[in-house]
């Protein structure tokens, strides 16, 4: 049998219990004890390990544990093919053929960066904001297309001490909460 005709039927692929009555809770009349994973029948896991308390420590962490192995892939843009083709659209009825533009993107091949890597590079733009004059619980509002950097950026500013307002793709919206942000507490760059 091909595998293009082969149908998989479905099945448990661990066996129970999925979830444990929570300890700590007294029974209430007509409602029952709450339910959890039991991994965390004891209390809700709120960090990746005991070390962890900090985004920092993620970060570091991350670092430690994964080292070189590869935390995020990167393509780059290196052209643009656009070409006009002719396409069937049927309006009111009646099918017509109209030109619609079509764009292809010619992207390199993936230039991966490590956990290590990354946190190099966090590291180094915290400095670098902090050489901007930057300092402990200045605030920093962020607004980028959803990118790596955008991520990097948001590391550096917790790695600096800083606060990070807002963290959105730009837009409008975005643009607003900037404009928000800057009427309650301006600060001006000095060097």
């Amino acid at each position: 049998m091909s595998k293009k005709h082969q149908t998989l039927s479905p099945r448990m692929a661990r066996s129970g219990p999925f979830t444990v009555e929570a300890s700590g809770y007294e029974p209430v009349k007509g409602e029952t004890i709450p339910r959890r994973n039991p991994a965390a029948k004891d209390g809700l896991i709120s960090t990746p390990s005991e070390d962890v308390t900090t985004i920092f420590d993620i970060l570091k962490r991350s670092a430690d544990n994964f080292g070189n192995a590869k935390a995020l892939g990167l393509r780059q843009l290196t052209k643009i093919h656009s070409e006009i083709k002719k396409v069937k659209k049927t309006v009111d009825g009646k099918t017509e053929e109209v030109n619609k533009k079509w764009t292809y993107y010619e992207m390199t091949q993936y230039k991966y960066m490590s956990f290590i890597e990354y946190e190099q590079m966090a590291l180094q733009i915290g400095c670098g904001l902090r050489k901007l004059g930057l300092a402990k619980n200045d605030r920093v509002h962020l607004y980028a297309g959803t990118r790596y950097n955008l991520v990097s950026m948001c590391f550096a500013i917790f790695v600096s001490n800083l606060i990070c307002v807002s963290l959105a793709p730009i837009g409008l919206a975005c643009l607003m909460g900037a404009h928000h942000n800057q009427l309650q507490q301006p600060r001006r760059m000095t060097r």
